[in-house]
Order: structure tokens, then sequence, then C-alpha cells
């Protein structure tokens, strides 16, 4: 150990010398048994520390100063303990308010799911799949009859489906014979899609179809997807969807 490194130890024993590791009081000592300089330092400092101290016990305490001290350091522990208990108290009170008012709202704005809804409508698609189409256009400002006569025993839905964000609105049928669908998007001209730019596509098996008719369907226009099966006969890939023509005769 060095002479450095030493006083620095020195001073840190005189303070808290507790905090030292016996490694390092084993090397201090050993030091200060072998460097004459150092060792009268830790002398001096070692009498000074004892000379302070036997001045202190020298001096009077005055009577009931102790009992004086300790009811005053008790006084305050117990405010600082009551602080303490009053601040726990008032932040676990405002946890618990903003915890439920924080679940209360979060419980009423959470929706709630109506079974018997969900079951009336799908009822009402069966057993009245024509008066339920027309309503549900009705209900939402449509024209109360789609641009093509879809045979309405084919519906399978009514409701919305996300399309670039945004929900439209959608009828579904299905094929009456195989494993097929129609999808009826039907658009509202208001400038929330640019719909100036629609086109027909098709793939292997889908096709997509434009229907923009201002003069029977004011203010939307109709996207209908569906699979398309060719038939060498009737070049109308619809058809399969459609009432047939004795039915559509009578409507």
């Amino acid at each position: 150990m060095q002479c450095r490194d030493a006083q620095f130890y020195l001073r840190l024993r005189r303070h808290a010398g507790d905090e030292l590791g016996m490694d390092v009081v084993g090397d201090l000592d050993r030091h200060l048994a072998g460097c004459p300089a150092c060792a009268v330092d830790a002398r001096a400092a070692a009498s000074f520390d004892r000379a302070v101290a036997s001045a202190m016990r020298a001096v009077p305490v005055p009577g009931g100063l102790r009992d004086k001290l300790m009811t005053l350091a008790s006084a305050h522990r117990g405010g600082i303990i009551r602080r303490k208990v009053y601040q726990v108290a008032a932040l676990a009170a405002s946890v618990f308010f903003v915890t439920g008012l924080t679940f209360g709202i979060f419980s009423v704005s959470r929706p709630r799911i109506d079974t018997t809804q969900i079951v009336m409508s799908q009822d009402r698609i069966y057993q009245d799949p024509e008066g339920a189409l027309r309503d549900w256009l009705v209900a939402q400002k449509f024209p109360d009859q789609l641009p093509e006569p879809f045979d309405p025993y084919l519906l399978l839905s009514l409701g919305t489906e996300s399309i670039q964000g945004k929900d439209v609105p959608v009828a579904v049928f299905r094929h009456p014979r195989e494993r097929g669908f129609a999808k009826v998007y039907i658009f509202r001209d208001d400038g929330t899609y640019n719909l100036r730019e629609l086109q027909e596509a098709q793939m292997s098996h889908t096709m997509a179809r434009v229907i923009k008719d201002p003069a029977r369907f004011p203010g939307v226009q109709y996207v209908i997807v569906h699979t398309a099966h060719p038939d060498p006969v009737d070049p109308n890939l619809l058809k399969p969807f459609l009432r047939p023509p004795s039915a559509t005769a009578r409507g």
C-alpha cells in the first residue's frame, strides 16, 4: 500500500471504520508498522479524536435534557409517520378512485353483445329474406332494391365489411348449387371514396362488376363481387344468384 492510499484510508477509518474490509485494515496496519511518517499521522489523529471525545464526555448534561430530546424525537418521528400514513392513504384513495372510475368508464363504454338481437336479425333473414333486405336498404337510406334482381332466398347476411379502413354496407348471397357467393357492396357517392376510377376486374374464379345508374339509383354505386362459373348456354354469370324468371315476372 502506498502512502497516498494509507492517508485516504486513515481519514476513512476515523469516520467510517466499519466500512473498511478486513483486507484493507490488514494492509493499512502493515503499512503503518513499516512507515514512520504515516504512523505519526495515525497517532496524531487518534490522539486528537480521544481528546475531543474526552471533552465531550466532560460537559455536564442538564437535568431532564435527555428526556426532552427523546420526547422531541418521538414526536418528530410520530409526525413523520403520520404524514407518511396520510400520504399513503391519500395515494391509495386516489388510486382506488382512478381505478374505479376507469373501470366504470371502461365497463360503460364496452359494447354489450345482445345475442337475442343477433338471433332475431338472422331469423328475420331466414323467414322473410325479401322484407329483411328491403328494410335494411331503407334503414340506411339506400334505394329499396338492388340493381339486379337477386333471389332473396339465397340471402346469407346483411352487414358491413371494412374496405381501406372504412365500413361499407354489403349484402351476401350464396350460390344455390355450388360453392360460390355474390357480394353486393354499396358505396355512397359522397366523396368518402374516389369512385370515378371504379373498374371491373376478373380473376380465374372471381370477378367484380361495377354498376352506376344515377337515374335509378342516385347517390350510390354498386360493386358486385361474385364467383364466376361460365355457362356456355347463358353468358350472364350472375344468373345463378338471380330470381327465377317466373318469380321475377310475378314480382
